[in-house]
């Protein structure tokens, strides 16, 4: 048994769906997004124990029941926690993206990697 489809993602344009980037706020918007990333890779795996179903008893369909549970939430390459991993990978490839972007506004991997470890320790 799989995990349902999810559902469509956003509108293309809609709330939240558009940055602008320039060289002015490129660092700034890759370490805001690599933050964003890190935070969220962190919860989930503080949270993936507390996914894991136990059978409430020893028969049949109490364990078939958990195991399936489990699986749908966090065993399976489909499951609610493998997207929401993909999802953060997903994201952290956004970062790659405005650190390329950086190297075109003609910064360099030296200036790339202090803004964002000279910044991530301000906040």
């Amino acid at each position: 048994m799989t995990t349902p489809a999810p559902p469509p993602p956003p509108v293309p344009g809609g709330a939240g769906q558009t940055i602008t980037v320039n060289k002015d706020n490129v660092l700034e918007v890759r370490k805001v997004i690599l933050m964003a990333a890190d935070e969220a890779k962190q919860k989930l795996q503080e949270l993936q124990p507390s996914l894991i179903v136990y059978a409430p008893a020893s028969d049949d369909i109490s364990n078939t029941s958990a195991s399936v549970w489990t699986a749908n939430l966090v065993g399976n390459p489909d499951s609610h926690f493998a997207r929401l991993q993909q999802y953060v990978d997903n994201v952290v490839g956004l970062g790659r993206q405005l650190e390329e972007a950086a190297k075109q506004y003609g910064y360099t991997d030296d200036d790339i990697a202090a803004s964002f470890n000279m910044q991530q320790r301000q906040m």
